[in-house]
């Protein structure tokens, strides 16, 4: 049964985008009939969450402002205080910092030669911090190009 009703919606949804079957069923029964296709999604789909387009580029608009804001902060405690001066604080906070965070500066100390200076430390964990960043907002960008494309037009670029 869901299977077909699945089935359906599919069908429906290709005949909606034909200009023959909107002029056939009028503009108010293809609103009726996308308020009908929603409910099928939300209902009959493993997992369906309709997301507003303006509401994605917003969000990645916001990610870019952040992770802006968190780059020129990390270099300007960086400038300011220098890589071994931060690594030094660090070395003497570490028994009181968060399990998740001693293992994460471990990994990294793992991943350095013995002989590295304090301040690589510091470098590389930043390095790792901005990566993340980066790897959430790849995630981020592919989410809001699968908006687009299934959106084409809602989505305008000089919007």
């Amino acid at each position: 049964m869901v299977d077909g009703v699945i089935e359906a919606r599919d069908y429906v949804a290709q005949l909606i985008s034909k200009g023959w079957f909107r002029h056939a069923v009028g503009e108010r029964g293809v609103r009726y009939i996308v308020e009908l296709l929603r409910f099928v999604d939300l209902n009959y789909r493993e997992c369906s969450v309709n997301l507003d387009l303006n509401f994605l580029m917003n969000l990645l608009d916001d990610y870019y402002n952040m992770e802006s804001r968190i780059r020129y902060f990390i270099r300007e405690i960086m400038r300011v205080q220098g890589y071994d001066s931060v690594a030094r604080q660090l070395i003497n906070a570490y028994p009181v910092l968060p399990p998740d965070l001693r293992e994460f500066l471990d990994n990294i100390a793992k991943s350095l030669p013995s002989d590295a200076a304090p301040g690589a430390l510091i470098e590389q964990a930043v390095n790792e911090l901005l990566k993340g960043l980066e790897d959430f907002r790849e995630r981020l960008i592919s989410i809001v190009n699968v908006a687009k494309s299934q959106c084409p037009k809602a989505y305008n670029q000089t919007s």
